[in-house]
């Protein structure tokens, strides 16, 4: 666990999410539920669009599965000595949320984001067009080409 005070709930942010990112002064911090390929994408995705937010943690239901770092990031059990406070990415397979919001819920998080469809594709989009601007092209999607021409 971090030496820090917990972050506070903002309103509504420009980000799509519902919220704001915790006004932590240069670090904000967040928790990835899930530890396999869809949290680790969502890992990369959000380092990359939003650099002044840190992933303090990995949770996960059962250690038995996973290993216990992921990069330099720790991988824990949920409701072990966290920061309730802290927002929640819910990285894993659509099916499995529900159970996973509900065992979030019950160790005390409220600020839980399930990684749906769209804020996938949110996400994924908005990478990829980061990716191509630093380097010097633009990316646009079909749905934003003109049908004339």
């Amino acid at each position: 666990m971090s030496d820090r005070n917990p972050p506070q709930k903002k309103g509504r942010a420009e980000n799509g999410f519902g919220w704001t990112f915790p006004d932590m002064g240069e670090e904000r911090y967040i928790y990835i539920a899930g530890a396999h390929s869809r949290a680790r994408t969502l890992q990369a995705y959000i380092e990359f669009l939003y650099p002044d937010v840190i992933v303090e943690a990995y949770l996960v239901d059962n250690m038995a599965e996973n290993d216990p770092l992921i990069g330099e990031i720790p991988v824990r059990l949920i409701g072990s000595e966290l920061h309730i406070n802290n927002p929640v990415f819910i990285g894993t397979r659509g099916v499995n949320q529900p159970k996973m919001e509900r065992e979030l819920r019950r160790a005390g998080f409220s600020q839980i984001i399930p990684v749906t469809v769209e804020l996938d594709r949110m996400l994924r989009n908005s990478y990829v067009k980061k990716v191509y601007r630093a380097r010097g092209r633009e990316f646009v999607m079909i749905e934003e080409l003109d049908a004339g021409g």
